[in-house]
């Protein structure tokens, strides 16, 4: 399993067959297989048929893993679509530092691109989703800080994402990345027409913050889970709206957009935050970790995929 970060922890299937025989042995019997789909703050294994193992890599992905112990079993009851609900928990144990789950195992498979999924089914339901997870009530909720990435501010992202586009530029310049990947002048219209947009005023809502193509799940074309939840927080909506152009063509967005009940400030921050997301990830990843450089590869290029409009 390659290596993403700097202070990453070294994770294998014995280790894990090891933490679950030790702290959970009923589940000892159980096959354990590493996925062949990894994200890039845990890594996840499949116990049996029914369960998964989830153990952060890294320090700063344990926050993570603690707000799924102590939410998704909340929120799950009032969700439309599949997640990976915690049924134990772990804790470090054998040269492992951190804490760490078991959770029930979603069914379905990851897709590798948009274009995989049935694109008016996905607008339809994955608004649903959406829906359904922003009118949970976020009493007590963890709530994005002001810094918060596709959460809180764009503006306290705005030197980050502009040090990562330069960085993109400069890897066009070098032929490491596309020299047609982008339009350097019109993402800097986007990314400065995104920070200048109206910011949210109502309640933080539920955001799980990273409804991309990869943390989606289906079967036979059509959205049937959704995983990774490490990033909820109570933020603004602009943070689940970005699923718009992560994952739909241009001409589904609108019934996304209208069932999520999204208005044009709210479309163009989220804009703003697919640019940033895809700017930052593009160098972070560009030795590491293919699924992410092509993540990162759509998001720039659905963002850009109109000039950027003044919000009403």
């Amino acid at each position: 399993m390659q290596r993403l970060h700097h202070d990453e922890v070294p994770i294998d299937a014995a280790l894990v067959r090891w933490l679950v025989a030790e702290q959970h042995p009923r589940f000892a019997h159980l096959p354990i297989r590493l996925l062949a789909t990894q994200g890039s703050d845990n890594v996840v294994f499949r116990l049996g048929e029914d369960l998964s193992v989830r153990l952060p890599r890294k320090p700063s992905a344990v926050a993570g893993l603690r707000t799924e112990l102590e939410w998704l079993p909340r929120l799950a009851p009032h969700l439309p679509l599949p997640v990976p609900v915690p049924v134990a928990r772990g804790r470090p144990a054998g040269g492992y530092p951190f804490p760490w789950a078991i959770c029930r195992w979603v069914p379905g498979t990851s897709p590798h691109t948009s274009g995989e999924l049935d694109p008016d089914d996905t607008a339809r339901r994955l608004g649903g989703f959406v829906r359904a997870l922003q009118a949970i009530d976020s009493t007590g909720a963890p709530a994005a800080e002001e810094h918060t990435q596709r959460g809180g501010s764009l503006a306290a992202s705005d030197e980050v994402t502009r040090a990562a586009l330069e960085e993109v530029v400069g890897l066009m310049s070098s032929g490491r990345v596309s020299r047609e990947l982008l339009d350097p002048p019109a993402a800097r219209a986007l990314w400065d027409a995104a920070v200048e947009a109206p910011g949210w005023q109502g309640e933080g809502v539920w955001l799980h913050r990273d409804l991309y193509v990869g943390n989606l799940l289906a079967t036979g074309g059509r959205l049937s889970g959704v995983v990774d939840f490490g990033g909820l927080v109570a933020g603004d909506p602009a943070g689940n709206v970005m699923a718009a152009w992560h994952v739909l063509p241009p001409e589904h967005r609108p019934t996304f957009l209208r069932i999520v009940d999204a208005d044009p400030a709210t479309q163009l921050r989220a804009r703003g935050w697919v640019l940033s997301q895809g700017l930052l990830a593009l160098p972070y990843y560009l030795e590491s970790h293919d699924g992410m450089v092509r993540m990162a590869h759509r998001a720039i290029t659905a963002a850009l995929d109109r000039p950027p409009r003044t919000a009403a």
